[in-house]
């Protein structure tokens, strides 16, 4: 059937697909722009001379990831997760746009080559490439690799551009903070990123554009936010994220079913969410008005701008406390010591390495007494991850390539040949076997006997400073072993019989462990802790879901562990002996002169 159309039919079609487009949100006229939006003209089209200025800074710094015709499948692509931006679709995250539409070159695109993207491989390029440099590459990038759009195309492309600049943020009260814990549940925000916000919501199930596995950001963990921009406090980073979405992943815009106020409020209980230097609980995502109050009051963490992350301080803190040591995590003697933030990465040193870590920090604070020392742990972990099949290894076995535990061979990438990329790295996330969630410390066992500076090698040591290794798992084992090196079989030691798991909790993407330990055993199997003094400490995490065990999991630098000494009882006997001595002599004194008043005055 052969249809025949006319130039008024035609007319008449373009005008219908119009107005459904209009209907639909895919092109507003001005007085439809979503509020909070302004209309702005599309961009000049660069110079031929950026654009081959901006060629060869590509091709020596972009390309080893971005790939040669920007599709996201450079030689280090297979090795990355999140995968490098494929540039073909023009599809950008961080944006000022509106949903779908192209994001600015000269603000967003700019600052996100300046300053990288927390929580993924891509770096700060300011101080390695100069401005010019930085826009001369934007030049090549956005008129040669983008093959699908064009930011000068007058027919298709739209800039409705958040006006961030001309808006105040909402003031972060307690009201506001507990509306924004609100509206993340009406609008539905906690299916992905779980009802305390740490991304445990929909953790598995969610991919972006290109078909690869992505998961909801951790709300407590600001710092990793795509768009922080070296400022992860910024609450604006947050409006605009719910505010324009981000293209190419599940995260839509919020800017067509929420007022700029209900945003602002939402930004607001994000931001305060995010850790403090004081921990609040937000116990099933409920806010009372007591929790809003503490949250409004929350002190940020300080930022190193080298990492882009909380600054480490490097001295673990260990109380003295008289009696039984805690049984809970909500004890209030544990606010008697700070808790300190430990930096984690993925053990890249030796096979099977951890490319793509998932616990990149954990939490520690630690309290003793006369006879032993506990440690409490809180680390995020978007699932329980419980090892159901049994293994081929002991425990003790650190070798496990024997057993087909392997890392993946550099093989480059698949991308054009395999669209489901079963190469790379980023395509196998989630369909890793599953291993135990587990958590480990190691102490030099004779580190009083390390000549200074010298400590044994933090990865499980070496034969001449051996380290006991006190483990947990989330099948409920605990073991202490003696490490002698990160290729050699652990000892057993039977100090294990010792350490007691006194509580192990995986609650809405966040796991609570405390371990108790007594501060001496046997000298020349386990280490013989003393206190005021510096001892040193590494630590190790291992996510099961994601495939972490043996070698493959998460290793922090050396940390130190000092036990304060408890404060002497005459440290308050002497004091007060001196007061009432002071005052016993100034009343002495007080009644001579009065004395001495009363004897001139009768004279």
């Amino acid at each position: 059937m052969r249809i025949v159309t006319t130039t008024a039919t035609r007319w008449g079609m373009l005008v219908c697909i119009s107005m459904l487009l209009g209907m639909a949100g895919g092109s507003w006229a001005q007085d439809d722009l979503p509020e909070g939006f302004v209309k702005q003209g599309l961009p000049s089209a660069p110079g031929a001379e950026s654009i081959e200025a901006g060629k060869r800074v590509y091709f020596t710094k972009c390309v080893w990831c971005h790939g040669v015709e920007g599709a996201g499948d450079g030689p280090g692509a297979v090795r990355l997760w999140p995968r490098p931006r494929n540039f073909n679709a023009g599809t950008f995250k961080i944006r000022h746009t509106a949903s779908g539409q192209l994001p600015l070159i000269d603000t967003d695109l700019f600052q996100t080559v300046t300053h990288g993207l927390p929580g993924s491989a891509m770096p700060p390029w300011e101080g390695i490439l100069t401005d010019q440099q930085r826009r001369d590459v934007l030049a090549f990038v956005t008129t040669r690799l983008v093959e699908d759009r064009s930011w000068q195309d007058e027919e298709f492309e739209e800039f409705f551009v958040l006006d961030l600049e001309s808006m105040s943020p909402k003031e972060a009260t307690p009201e506001s903070i507990q509306r924004g814990s609100e509206l993340v549940v009406e609008k539905k925000c906690i299916e992905c990123h779980g009802l305390e916000g740490r991304g445990d919501g929909n953790a598995f199930n969610l991919k972006d554009d290109w078909g690869f596995p992505i998961q909801p950001a951790d709300w407590h963990k600001c710092w990793n936010f795509r768009g922080s921009r070296q400022d992860p406090y910024n609450v604006k980073n947050i409006f605009r994220t719910f505010s324009t979405g981000l293209n190419g992943t599940p995260m839509p815009s919020f800017a067509d079913n929420t007022s700029v106020d209900e945003r602002w409020d939402i930004a607001n209980y994000v931001n305060a969410l995010c850790e403090r230097v004081t921990d609040i609980a937000v116990v099933g995502g409920q806010v009372s008005e007591n929790t809003a109050q503490q949250l409004a009051k929350g002190v940020a963490l300080p930022i190193d701008p080298l990492t882009d992350k909380p600054k480490s301080n490097f001295v673990i803190p260990s109380k003295f406390v008289e009696g039984d040591l805690p049984t809970e995590a909500d004890d209030e003697r544990w606010g008697l010591v700070q808790r300190r933030w430990i930096a984690m990465g993925g053990q890249i040193t030796h096979k099977p390495r951890n490319f793509v870590n998932r616990i990149d920090d954990v939490w520690v604070r630690s309290l003793y007494n006369e006879t032993h020392i506990e440690f409490l742990f809180r680390w995020d972990d978007r699932t329980r991850s419980i090892q159901e099949e049994e293994v081929d290894w002991d425990p003790t076995e650190v070798n496990l390539e024997d057993y087909g535990v392997q890392e993946q061979s550099p093989q480059g990438t698949m991308f054009a040949e395999d669209p489901f990329h079963e190469e790379s790295i980023a395509a196998k996330q989630n369909q890793y076997a599953v291993y135990n969630d587990g958590i480990a410390f190691q102490f030099p066992i004779k580190w009083q006997e390390l000549p200074a500076p010298r400590k044994p090698r933090y990865f499980w040591g070496d034969e001449t400073f051996p380290v006991d290794i006190t483990k947990w798992m989330a099948d409920g084992t605990v073991a202490v072993y003696e490490g002698t090196g990160w290729d050699e079989d652990f000892s057993e030691v039977d100090f294990a019989d010792e350490v007691e798991v006194v509580k192990a909790e995986w609650s809405h993407g966040q796991w609570t462990v405390i371990l108790k330990r007594p501060l001496k055993g046997d000298y020349d199997e386990v280490a013989y802790l003393e206190g005021g003094k510096y001892i040193p400490m590494v630590f190790f995490a291992w996510d099961g879901h994601n495939g972490d065990v043996g070698r493959k999991m998460a290793v922090s630098a050396f940390y130190y562990l000092v036990m304060e000494p408890p404060t002497p009882v005459t440290t308050y006997i002497y004091p007060a002996f001196i007061m009432v001595g002071v005052i016993i002599v100034e009343g002495w004194v007080l009644g001579r002169r009065a004395n001495k008043r009363k004897a001139s005055s009768r004279s």
